[in-house]
C-alpha cells in the first residue's frame, strides 16, 4: 500500500495499491467500485446479488467481483483479499456476516459517505454538503431544498436516496456549489467519528428515529447548523451529543409555536425564528398551511419535511418570498 488510511483525505492523495473490499453492488456500491478503481485501488466487490450488466462493467474496468448467495464463500473471498479497507454500500446492515468477519479481522470499515467525503475535492470547485438523514422524508426534504436553492441561483443537486449516487456528482465535471445528500438510516449505522478535518458538512438534517446509531454521529462535524425534530424522537439528544464545530447552531423543527432558533407554526402560519437578527422578539412569515394545502401538500403530515427544507434554504439566506414561491407551486 502506498499510504496509510490516515493520509487518505483527498482525491489527490495516493490511493494506488490500496486493497479494498466493497460490500454491495447496487448503484452506490458500483459508484464506490468505479471511483476506487479510477484512484488506482485494487478492488474486490462482493454481493449476494447484482445485475449482470453491472457485474460485467465492474469487471471490465478492472475490479474483481464475486456475486454469490453463499455467505461463507463471500467471507472466504473477503478475507483472502487481504484488504486494507472495507467500504459498505448503504444497503449493508450492521449484522452483515461478511462485514462482521472483516471487522473482526481488524479491517477498518467506512460508509460510502465517509469515503466520498475524503474524495470530494476532485474538481476545483468543492461543493458544500447538506446531509439529510432518514428513509421516508429525506428524499422529499432534499428534493424540495434543492429546488429552492436552484431557484435562488445556486448550482445545486439532490443526490443519494431518490436520485443518483453521491460519488457520481463528485466526479461530474459540472461544478456544483451545493450537494443535498439524502442518506438512509441503514447507511448511517456505519458512520464513524472522525477528526474534525474529515467531516465538515455545512448542514446536517435528521427528523427521524435513531435506529441503529442513537449517538450524535450523524451530526458530527457540522459547521453551520444541525436541524432536528423538536420534542419528537431522539434527534434533539443526538444534537446534544454531536461533536460539531464551534459556532454551529441547533435549529429545531416543530408543529407548535417556535422558540428562538426554531421554525414552527403560529395559527397556521409557518414561521422562522432562527435565521433573523431579532429572533428574541420577531418571527418571519414564510407561508401558511392553507397555501400549502392548495399547492397539494398533505397537512399536517408533510409539514415537518417542508419546514426542514425551509430551514435548509434559510440557512443559505434565501429570502422568505422566494421560498414561499417554490413551496406553494402546485
Amino acid at each position: 500500500m502506498a499510504a496509510s488510511l490516515d493520509t487518505l483525505t483527498s482525491w489527490h492523495s495516493d490511493w494506488s495499491g490500496l486493497r479494498v473490499v466493497v460490500l454491495g453492488l447496487d448503484a452506490t456500491g458500483f459508484a464506490v467500485v468505479d471511483t476506487l478503481v479510477e484512484l488506482g485501488a485494487e478492488v474486490l466487490a462482493l454481493a449476494p446479488e447484482a445485475q449482470d450488466d453491472v457485474v460485467r462493467i465492474a469487471e471490465v474496468i478492472g475490479a474483481q467481483v464475486l456475486v454469490s448467495s453463499d455467505e461463507q464463500a463471500r467471507v472466504e473471498a473477503a478475507l483472502g483479499h487481504l484488504a486494507n479497507l472495507v467500504v459498505v454500500s448503504p444497503s449493508i446492515t450492521r449484522d452483515d456476516v461478511v462485514a462482521r468477519a472483516l471487522a473482526n479481522a481488524g479491517v477498518p470499515v467506512w460508509s460510502d459517505v465517509d469515503f466520498a467525503w475524503r474524495v470530494r475535492d476532485k474538481e476545483e470547485v468543492v461543493a458544500q454538503w447538506v446531509i439529510v438523514v432518514g428513509e421516508t422524508d429525506a428524499p422529499r426534504i432534499a428534493d424540495l431544498a434543492t429546488r429552492i436553492l436552484i431557484a435562488d441561483g445556486r448550482i445545486a443537486r439532490h443526490v443519494g436516496l431518490g436520485s443518483a449516487p453521491l460519488l457520481d456528482a463528485l466526479r461530474d465535471p459540472e461544478p456544483y456549489t451545493t450537494l443535498v445528500i439524502a442518506a438512509g438510516s441503514t447507511g448511517v449505522e456505519w458512520w464513524q467519528r472522525y477528526p474534525e478535518a474529515l467531516r465538515r458538512p455545512v448542514l446536517t438534517v435528521s427528523l427521524g428515529d435513531g435506529a441503529g446509531n442513537p449517538s450524535g454521529t450523524r451530526f458530527d462535524g457540522t459547521t453551520n447548523a444541525c436541524i432536528y425534530r423538536r420534542s419528537v424522537g431522539p434527534t434533539e439528544d443526538m444534537v446534544k451529543d454531536a461533536d460539531v464545530l464551534e459556532g454551529a447552531r441547533a435549529i429545531g423543527i416543530g408543529l407548535d409555536s417556535p422558540g428562538m432558533s426554531d421554525l414552527g407554526l403560529v395559527e397556521g402560519i409557518l414561521c422562522d425564528r432562527a435565521f433573523l437578527d431579532d429572533r428574541a422578539h420577531q418571527a418571519l412569515e414564510i407561508s401558511t398551511t392553507e397555501e400549502l394545502q392548495e399547492a397539494g401538500w398533505a397537512i399536517p403530515d408533510d409539514l415537518p419535511a417542508v419546514l426542514a427544507a425551509i430551514a435548509i434554504a434559510r440557512s443559505f439566506d434565501v429570502s422568505p418570498a422566494l421560498i414561499a414561491g417554490v413551496v406553494t407551486l402546485p
